[in-house]
């Protein structure tokens, strides 16, 4: 079947799930996709994603008009996570590559992509599928849960009506909705105005055959963060991390290093750095070397949705792991077996000292954490998983069309 991905990031190995999905998928259909270029080191990155593709479109998005969207959603019913990414270029890109390709089934990944997709599904009569990821609204009621500052915790407020109200609503509109985890469905379901098998479950993966162990020995004394740090549950973990537990590990070891990896941190994590024992490291194009030679990675996560790939890659290198509870929750881990799970400041400083001082115990957990994920988690089924609910959604439509030509008054 011919299959238009659409994304309001270009896929890549750091948006690992619409680039493993289209990279898995590619071998059973044809691939094309549209995707908002919201900045411009995205475009180097297009290069990982178009050799599946039949087409690839990017469609830049100015930060001004960007910020013009939000501005104009502050009285209005739409979230401000929404509406930032509303673009006229993006639809009629859309609508074009339907045409041009002769697409059978559209695929829309993530909220932010929702409003498009409306205006597209209004002008074309095909199936369209929406890959919602995560429980959005859930999100952003943990978020309102943890900030302090009254007025950030007023505008998390404001959003958490928005996004429920919308989040309802988008569910409704499509043919078929997909989530990570049967905790996010369970989420969705609780909102209302969705019957239950309009939702399906397709879990993440992981590239077993990229994320594979090093075989030089790990630094001693050596934790890294990797992750998307312009993400508000990604920066808040490792700033409360630093702040609570990091100096409950220096005090009984403090050669401790931490390396924190990932794309576009803000200025409050960067200034950690100012401690020679912190690096931050900021945009990577791999970040295998980092959880390589590591001696722990950590997954501090306060504020979730979804399942967390940068446990399920971590797992896959064979590096030990201390994680939350929260970033854990929608895997099938278990304590003491294939990480050690820790909640609050002293447990989690606890926890990252016995990997640090225990090499058995470390070893045995990087042993049982790959395992774990060879036999559990593969790309391969996820996109099996979308390829018969697409052949579903393409049937259905053909019925359609049976049933309407049949009622047609015929014509001698």
């Amino acid at each position: 079947m011919r299959i238009l991905f659409v994304t309001p990031y270009v896929p890549s190995r750091i948006r690992v799930r619409p680039y493993q999905l289209i990279k898995s998928l590619s071998y059973l259909h044809e691939i094309s996709l549209v995707s908002l270029l919201c900045d411009e080191y995205e475009r180097e990155m297009v290069q990982d994603v178009a050799q599946y593709c039949t087409s690839v479109n990017l469609v830049p998005l100015p930060k001004w008009r960007a910020y013009a969207n939000c501005l104009l959603a502050l009285p209005a019913y739409m979230p401000l996570r929404v509406a930032y990414y509303r673009s006229p270029e993006f639809i009629q890109t859309i609508q074009q590559v339907i045409r041009k390709q002769a697409i059978e089934i559209v695929h829309g990944e993530l909220i932010k992509v929702v409003p498009s997709l409306y205006a597209a599904q209004a002008q074309e009569e095909i199936p369209f599928l929406f890959d919602a990821v995560d429980c959005i609204s859930s999100y952003v009621q943990q978020q309102w849960n943890t900030v302090r500052n009254p007025l950030k915790k007023a505008f998390a407020y404001t959003e958490l009506k928005k996004m429920r109200r919308y989040e309802r609503q988008s569910l409704a509109a499509f043919d078929q909705v997909v989530i990570t985890t049967p905790t996010d469905r369970n989420l969705l379901m609780n909102l209302g105005g969705v019957e239950s098998q309009q939702i399906q479950v397709v879990s993440n993966g992981v590239d077993t055959e990229y994320f594979m162990p090093p075989t030089a020995p790990r630094e001693k004394d050596s934790l890294v963060f990797c992750a998307k740090l312009d993400y508000y549950p990604n920066s808040d973990a490792i700033l409360h991390f630093c702040k609570e537990v990091l100096p409950l590990v220096w005090e009984h070891r403090p050669q401790v290093r931490l390396s924190i990896v990932g794309n576009n941190p803000p200025q409050s994590v960067r200034d950690l750095s100012a401690d020679k024992r912190i690096t931050v490291t900021g945009y990577v194009s791999d970040i295998r070397p980092y959880l390589g030679k590591a001696s722990v990675a950590l997954a501090p996560l306060r504020v979730t949705a979804g399942m967390q790939n940068k446990v399920l890659e971590a797992l896959a290198m064979g590096t030990p792991v201390v994680a939350t509870p929260n970033s854990c929750r929608a895997l099938e881990v278990k304590h003491g077996v294939h990480l050690l799970i820790a909640d609050d400041a002293k447990a989690y400083a606890k926890a990252t000292l016995s990997l640090l001082e225990d090499d058995t115990l470390a070893q045995h957990l990087a042993r049982a954490g790959r395992t774990l994920v060879e036999q559990h988690y593969s790309w391969m089924t996820a996109a099996q998983i979308l390829s018969e609910l697409y052949m579903k959604l393409g049937a259905a439509r053909s019925e359609r069309k049976r049933e309407l030509n049949a009622s047609l008054p015929m014509h001698s």
